[in-house]
């Protein structure tokens, strides 16, 4: 595949499509019931008379599904009952906010699930398990955050991550041996409940991924030399948008080796340096990195082969990616395909080639040897593997969302939001006019600087593209 550098303007950026909100769907308690309708039905399947699910901060997403109730700096449990309305348990000042949940529940107070040293009568929870509907010789599914494999075999059951004292209060009531592990009913690669999305979801997705990837690409434009990453990272401009992960302004071969630090005050951009720039917020996630130069020669002789030998051929099997996304692929063959182009151990890259997204950054991945699981309508996906090479150190990261949406789905995004759907074209338009990228019109890209790589991230108007 031959890969050239082509000067652009990114119109997706220089003149962005506007956000209309007033076209941004909230979920309403009919979509709430719907999802609660679906997890019932597995239950039932399974023959659970219970399904207890946990939350925390780091935690939240599975209790914010069926809620939207989001743990802030607590715990909380939701627990559906054969029978019962559901119960939601939470700490004193969740007691409040839980209110804006907008399904039929009963709001019970456990005020260990708050901060230590607060006032309050503290009622033993196993009562409250019991009021739940709690009861002897139940099978009980227990959703935390993880699903627990050995190698090579099938997800034991039998390993829960709940808090122990939770598990300890359960077992009080009902066998240890009747509690399973249930996460992959929202989280599993072919039926997860979160890897359905809805056009609601999608349209939420997709003004999460417009409003980062264009404060991404705002930071990138603006990098000059001496600034410091807190003051690179001001262009993010953030605002109370609850984030998915934490941003990611890293400068030097240290900071930017590390991955995941946050902004330091005191490390400077210097022309040479690999830099990374990208934040996430719930639904997508955007992330670039590289060199900080303005031309090859920025760099030292033993690093001149940076772009030949190294960007070029991570490029072209983001290319291959993309091109390869369709409904009915399968993962498995896609990871070979990635795998035999780039050679994934050589570049450095340990963990999945992309994986799935749903309000937390990375809720499962499919891609992986020997994965059987089908590319389908509704997956929200991120494009995400970084490269890189040590002695000298070289790295680089082309990370942006997509979503894959039959006909159908693409219909009701468009009859939602107008807006959205009009910025989804525009990028599709880039991806094959620009980019010269082959998407599917399944794909839905969620990113204004999609499958963007900058060879040099002290200019923004060269990228790299197909022939």
């Amino acid at each position: 595949m031959n890969i050239i550098e082509k000067k652009v303007r990114i119109e997706l950026c220089e003149n962005p499509i506007p956000i209309n909100y007033e076209e941004i769907p909230e979920y309403t308690k009919q979509d709430y019931d719907l999802r609660i309708s679906n997890l019932l039905k597995m239950a039932k399947e399974r023959k659970y008379s219970s399904i207890v699910i946990y939350a925390d901060r780091e935690h939240h997403t599975n209790i914010s599904y069926f809620t939207g109730f989001d743990v802030r700096f607590e715990e909380a449990l939701l627990i559906f009952t054969e029978g019962k309305k559901p119960t939601l348990l939470v700490g004193n000042e969740g007691f409040v906010y839980c209110d804006l949940v907008p399904i039929d529940f009963n709001k019970v107070l456990y005020q260990p699930f708050g901060l230590m040293g607060q006032p309050g009568e503290k009622v033993p929870l196993l009562e409250l398990l019991k009021t739940a509907g709690i009861e002897k010789n139940m099978k009980i599914g227990i959703i935390g955050w993880k699903e627990y494999t050995e190698s090579g075999c099938s997800p034991d059951k039998t390993i829960l991550d709940v808090p122990h004292y939770i598990i300890n209060t359960l077992c009080k009531i009902a066998d240890i041996n009747q509690l399973e592990n249930a996460v992959d009913i929202m989280s599993d690669n072919n039926y997860g409940l979160k890897h359905n999305l809805s056009a609601k979801e999608v349209i939420n997705f997709e003004l999460q991924g417009t409003r980062i990837s264009r404060s991404t690409y705002n930071v990138i434009k603006n990098l000059r030399e001496g600034m410091t990453e807190i003051e690179a990272s001001g262009y993010l401009h953030l605002d109370g948008e609850p984030t998915c992960t934490h941003p990611n302004i890293n400068f030097g071969d240290f900071n930017a080796g590390l991955g995941l630090r946050s902004p330091t005050y005191n490390q400077k951009l210097r022309i040479g340096d690999p830099c990374g720039a990208g934040m996430g917020y719930r639904g997508s996630q955007v992330h670039k990195s590289g060199f900080f130069i303005r031309s090859i020669n920025d760099l030292p002789k033993e690093k001149q082969h940076y772009i030949e030998d190294f960007l070029k051929p991570y490029f072209a099997s983001i290319i291959k990616w993309y091109e390869m996304m369709q409904i009915g692929a399968s993962c498995g063959d896609i990871y070979d395909e990635i795998d035999s182009m780039l050679n994934l151990k050589k570049f450095g890259v340990f963990l999945n080639p992309g994986h799935l997204i749903h309000t937390e950054e990375w809720s499962n991945s499919p891609f992986a040897k020997g994965n059987k699981t089908k590319i389908r309508s509704g997956m929200g996906i991120q494009c995400d593997y970084t490269v890189s090479f040590q002695n000298p150190f070289f790295t680089a990261h082309v990370e942006d969302g997509i979503i894959i949406a039959d006909k159908n789905l693409r219909d009701e995004i468009k009859a939602l939001s107008p807006s959205c759907y009009r910025r989804i074209e525009a990028r599709k338009n880039f991806y094959k006019e620009v980019l010269n990228i082959n998407i599917a019109d399944e794909v839905l890209p969620t990113s204004d600087i999609g499958g963007v790589c900058f060879p040099y991230m002290a200019n923004t108007a060269v990228i790299l593209c197909k022939a």
